[in-house]
């Protein structure tokens, strides 16, 4: 029983709430006017059945005065009997002042005394002396409309003394309205009843109705059947046939501008896929720089990314006396096509920069003049370009990108190419410095874009650059490609979700 209370105070169910106050207060109101007309009438049959018995006692008396009882059984006597069977007073008995019992409805009586409260009421309406006292003596019942009175009579002869009628009777018509006040008021306690429920029935058909069917149109479209409509006769034109006949309209609003953004969608995501293939067109080869045994993993948030690098190389000739090997990369801000388009204006204002000068610096604060000419401020970028000459010395300029980290299995040292200058875009004609490392044979060299570190897992935890180390320094002796895999893989395992770009590079210095 608790549990279905307990759902009917926890329920948000409209239709619910009104029903169960509607029938309290129906119920209550059926109540009320049946006790208040009870209570009226009833107060009424009181009132009547006082006056009525007044009335009957004061008849009895007029029609016995006029008859004088012996003890003998004679002609007075019989009218006497008569007279009340005809007042339908069938059990009576008639006494002296001595309680002695003349006669009773079977005629004769002998040695028959009547108690001594009939004998003090007796005497006390035969007081003549006495201004206050009654002809007559009247006990009302009202539970059951009973009288039990108590009148004198006229004995023969009249030295005899007083003698006493004493008899019950019950109004049968006052019993009658009693039993017909019943009946009323069940049939009204009914009627009220059915009229209740069948208003009850009214609302439910002309308003619950609907609302319903109003609620599983809504919850259809919710999910995700479009053509789902409020369907019913719309013949009332009331508030709730407005209300329908809006929500259908709002529906076919609704199903055609979902039509049209699904097929904009799909329109958008074939463009978004060449735009993939195109901007992996860009990518190079790890094959390029094969003597560097070079390692990628590249993961767009969307069907583009933001992130962007490029292997070059460089032969010894007039610019470089040093055979020199590229790599570039890049991190705009933002995701999807607005990064893409920055990194592919990097990408191509990088050739044109390579054919005048290899220097990092020179690359750098160029590809910042370019972004910050072109966009406005409204973009940026952080990127690194490297150097890594054939004796193994390392050059690197880095304008707001996460250190790229340098391990040494030899000795176990690591090395950081922090930053040295803000990202593209935000600072016109910086000098971005240049950051000179002699490396050795089995160095690794990992770049890496910001969405590894910062992919959040549970309370959202940032994967770190601390997990970064702790793997690669922990399998620092397996291929390259392996070991992308399995940073991939761990980072996999850790994060909740992405929310960035994630693109890495690990090259090993021969």
């Amino acid at each position: 029983m608790d549990p279905i209370l307990n759902k009917f105070k926890n329920s948000r169910s409209l239709r619910l709430q009104i029903g169960i106050l509607y029938s309290f207060l129906a119920l209550v109101n059926i109540l009320f006017f049946s006790v208040m007309i009870f209570e009226n009438q009833t107060e009424l049959l009181v009132k009547n059945f006082k006056y009525q018995s007044e009335n009957f006692v004061t008849t009895v008396m007029t029609d016995l005065n006029s008859k004088k009882i012996s003890k003998a059984d004679d002609a007075n006597l019989k009218a006497l009997k008569e007279n009340l069977f005809y007042l339908e007073i069938f059990q009576f008995r008639i006494f002296d002042n001595t309680g002695d019992v003349w006669y009773n409805e079977k005629g004769i009586v002998t040695g028959e005394t009547v108690e001594e409260d009939l004998i003090k009421k007796g005497k006390e309406i035969s007081d003549t002396t006495s201004v206050f006292s009654s002809k007559y003596k009247l006990d009302l019942n009202k539970e059951d409309f009973t009288i039990k009175f108590l009148i004198p009579l006229v004995a023969e002869p009249e030295d005899a003394g007083p003698l006493f009628l004493s008899t019950q009777l019950s109004i049968k018509t006052m019993q009658e309205r009693l039993t017909k006040l019943y009946y009323q008021i069940a049939v009204a306690f009914v009627w009220g009843l059915i009229s209740h429920i069948l208003f009850g029935i009214y609302i439910y058909r002309v308003i619950f109705t609907r609302v319903s069917l109003l609620k599983d149109a809504t919850d259809k479209m919710a999910t995700g059947d479009l053509t789902s409509r409020a369907v019913w006769k719309f013949n009332r034109e009331d508030e709730l046939d407005v209300l329908g006949q809006a929500f259908n309209g709002m529906a076919g609003k609704i199903e055609e501008t979902i039509q049209t953004i699904s097929t904009l969608n799909e329109e958008i995501n074939k463009e978004l896929k060449i735009g993939r293939e195109v901007q992996e067109m860009f990518l190079p080869s790890n094959k390029k720089l094969k003597a560097l045994k070079v390692a990628t993993s590249y993961r767009p948030m969307r069907e583009v990314s933001g992130d962007i690098y490029h292997f070059y190389k460089f032969p010894a000739g007039k610019m470089n006396k040093k055979e020199y090997q590229g790599i570039f990369f890049a991190d705009a801000s933002g995701h999807g096509v607005s990064a893409a388009l920055v990194t592919t204006v990097l990408i191509m204002s990088l050739e044109n920069i390579l054919a005048k000068s290899i220097h990092p610096g020179y690359i750098i604060q160029k590809l910042g003049d370019i972004i910050g000419n072109r966009f406005q401020s409204s973009f940026f970028a952080t990127a690194v370009f490297f150097l890594i000459a054939e004796d193994g010395e390392i050059l690197c300029s880095n304008a707001g990108h996460n250190a790229p980290i340098c391990f040494r299995p030899s000795t176990g040292e690591i090395f950081y190419f922090k930053s040295v200058g803000p990202p593209l875009g935000m600072v016109d004609e910086f000098d971005y410095k240049v950051i000179k490392m002699p490396a050795k044979p089995g160095d690794k060299l990992l770049i890496y874009s910001d969405g590894l570190v910062e992919s959040p897992g549970k309370d959202e935890e940032q994967f770190s650059e601390k997990r970064v180390l702790d793997i690669i320094e922990a399998n620092m002796n397996i291929p390259n490609k392996d070991l992308l895999e399995l940073l991939a893989e761990e980072l996999d395992k850790f994060a909740v979700d992405y929310r960035d770009d994630v693109s890495m590079i690990l090259v090993e210095i021969p």
